[in-house]
């Protein structure tokens, strides 16, 4: 297993940190999160996490200082009207700081029309030209909305102070992680801040909110929390320790329940431990989570496109380790019967592409080498010219059967038909290709 990479969490940052050097884009993580003003108006909060080690400082004065131009827009037809420009300076005295994993915070606020948009985030880093672009659904709450979104926070505390003030509620600092990657580590709760908006004949009465959480399609988490709200707009925080809870990716959903509806807002996090092991196969991340994706039991995440490298290098990592435990194997153990298989496709089906991206790499990568393997040719007739297939058969674990042909016959065998996978479909007409004199007793298993 000489090619599977075990690599710390450590090593990892430093890796990643390096080849940001020569990369155009600015790495950076971006939350958006909505509430009600005491008007009923929606506020949006845009909230951007940009690591020290993505920006470039340069020295100024006795000290090292970084320059983000932040635009701020809304997408109209063809057009983007402005809305906000913020020069954001970012200054640091130790020039360590700059190759840490310490990161800049900040929040844009607005106030949404009550129409929806799209607003379009676009961030430049001065001194290295680097840019980030993202556009946000700028939906307003809906009046028969009864909560906010959910802020995921890493500290929630009494503060006074004017540290990251636009942070702050009624005294309180609610720091939020927009990577939503919490270090046990440096960590040992994470929050959810939201707020409710119950209608008067609801205040003063008791209340129910449900928070689910989720591991890798297992639950670890059923909590049903009584609360009476006593405004219009009630703030919650609700803790949930992470010393009980593993290094990988978490799914929730927070429901509140009152006598004549509910309504459930959903949330995702990452938890990391110190030394994680980080597990790859194939060295494009966009790559090894399309090969995952074979498997019946992985999808893509909706923001996989605001993840940066390392966090989507986590995610996949995650998901070998899910992979691995339904297998009754140990991380290791399935990463190596996976690189067999890799190499094996690589070698055996490549066409212009690598083997494992064909049909027959496809299915050999999920369910391993065939029980029964049949080869032969199509009969010819005055239509069709003879073709080469392939008669793949399992049994026991997976009971499937593959019929692939070799339809421009230049070795790059297509699959037509299958038996039993809900994960593939059978070609219209596939007998067509195959003439009638195919027997189709072949099929059987």
């Amino acid at each position: 297993m000489k090619n599977i990479k075990y690599l710390t969490l450590t090593l990892m940052v430093l890796a990643f940190s390096l080849g940001l050097m020569a990369s155009e884009k600015l790495n950076m993580h971006i939350t958006q999160s909505r509430f009600r003003d005491t008007e009923g108006n929606t506020i949006m909060h845009i909230d951007y996490q940009i690591p020290y080690r993505s920006l470039f400082f340069e020295a100024h004065q006795g000290g090292y200082f970084a320059e983000l131009i932040v635009t701020v827009s809304l997408a109209h037809a063809d057009s983007l009207i402005p809305l906000r420009e913020l020069a954001d300076n970012v200054g640091i005295t130790n020039k360590l700081d700059a190759t840490s994993d310490k990161y800049h915070l900040n929040r844009l606020s607005f106030l949404l029309d009550k129409e929806p948009g799209t607003l379009v985030f676009h961030a430049r880093d001065v001194n290295s030209g680097r840019s980030f672009n993202w556009e946000l659904d700028a939906s307003p709450l809906l009046s028969e909305d009864l909560l906010s979104d959910i802020q995921l926070c890493s500290v929630v505390k009494a503060d006074s102070s004017a540290y990251l003030s636009k942070f702050h509620r009624k005294g309180t600092l609610y720091k939020t992680e927009p990577s939503l990657i919490f270090d046990k580590v440096s960590y040992e709760n994470m929050y959810l801040y939201l707020e409710t908006y119950l209608p008067p004949q609801s205040l003063g009465q008791s209340q129910l909110l449900v928070l689910y959480l989720e591991k890798d399609s297992l639950m670890v988490q059923d909590e049903y929390i009584d609360f009476t709200p006593h405004s219009a707009a009630e703030g919650i925080t609700l803790r949930i320790p992470l010393d009980d809870l593993s290094a990988g990716t978490y799914r929730g959903t927070l429901t509140l329940q009152t006598d004549e509806t509910f309504q459930d807002r959903e949330f995702e996090f990452f938890i990391t431990e110190l030394h994680e092991t980080i597990y790859s196969l194939i060295p494009d991340v966009e790559d090894e989570l399309q090969m995952l994706r074979y498997f019946n039991t992985v999808q893509m995440p909706k923001d996989w496109q605001r993840y940066d490298q390392l966090t989507k290098q986590r995610y996949v990592s995650s998901i070998y380790r899910r992979l691995a435990a339904q297998q009754g194997m140990d991380a290791a153990q399935f990463l190596g019967e996976m690189e067999e298989r890799i190499s094996f496709t690589n070698r055996n089906f490549k066409y212009f592409k690598d083997g494992w991206k064909t049909d027959l790499g496809r299915i050999y990568i999920r369910n391993g080498k065939p029980d029964e393997l049949e080869k032969g040719s199509t009969t010819d007739d005055y239509r069709f010219v003879s073709k080469d297939y392939q008669i793949w058969k399992y049994r026991g674990k997976v009971n499937a059967v593959y019929l692939f042909l070799d339809v421009q016959m230049n070795g790059n065998y297509q699959l037509i038909w299958v038996y039993n996978d809900d994960m593939e479909s059978t070609t219209a007409n596939y007998q067509r290709y195959l003439g009638e004199d195919f027997d189709t007793s072949k099929l059987r298993n």
